[in-house]
């Protein structure tokens, strides 16, 4: 019997059609016949997969909880998405075990800093759905609300309530931060803070891109 949660995961993730995803784009992404392997490429402090203590070997696939700890953090290679996690953060990955291809993440708490290849993903703090495409993108969970910014590229926030759908076009840097009242969540713009530009050149250039060109 599916929880509350996992009933509206499912069914933000069919109303949006964020399911739709194309299993070549995300492989190929822009260097033709070249894909990642899913690696760890930084590790400091303490990391858990699964509840079990990470080492630098350790494969990180759909279907995983990522963990750290106190003045910790993770970067590592999914395909060709990459994802940094900070210290105290909780991510849970969902999509095609097989082809290591991640459609849904959920941010329990924490930090995220990710850029992504072509394709579609969605990415779910407590009260909003939050659908991605080929985007930049940083994002800070914790008791209070959501900070998420969409460094650039394009993304879609859906209030939990359905009351809301905020589209968001970005060159550089569109920040929000919604609520965690579960019964009428709100949304209202913020401004930069907890990430910079340097960041996102570095985890792109570990896929071999670098952000749009429209990026400054």
């Amino acid at each position: 019997m599916s929880t509350p949660d996992e009933e509206y995961e499912q069914s933000n993730l069919t109303r949006r059609g964020f399911l739709t995803l194309s299993a070549a784009t995300s492989l190929l992404g822009l260097i033709p016949g070249v894909s990642y392997a899913n690696i760890i490429h930084e590790m400091k402090g303490k990391v858990w997969i699964n509840n079990i203590t990470a080492t630098s070997t350790t494969m990180i696939k759909p279907g995983d909880t990522v963990k750290t700890g106190e003045n910790s953090r993770i970067i590592f290679v999914m395909g060709e998405d990459v994802y940094q996690l900070g210290s105290w953060s909780t991510l849970r990955l969902r999509g095609d075990e097989e082809n290591s291809l991640v459609s849904t993440m959920r941010l329990l708490n924490g930090t995220l800093m990710s850029v992504f290849s072509k394709g579609e993903r969605i990415i779910q703090p407590p009260t909003a759905a939050i659908g991605i495409r080929g985007t930049g993108i940083f994002i800070q969970v914790n008791p209070k609300g959501t900070y998420f910014c969409t460094c650039y590229g394009t993304t879609e926030i859906t209030l939990r309530n359905n009351q809301w759908v905020q589209p968001v076009s970005s060159t550089h840097h569109q920040a929000y931060f919604i609520t965690h009242n579960l019964d009428e969540p709100q949304i209202s713009t913020d401004t930069l803070r907890g990430h910079q530009d340097q960041e996102l050149f570095y985890l792109e250039s570990l896929v071999g891109r670098k952000p749009p060109n429209n990026f400054k």
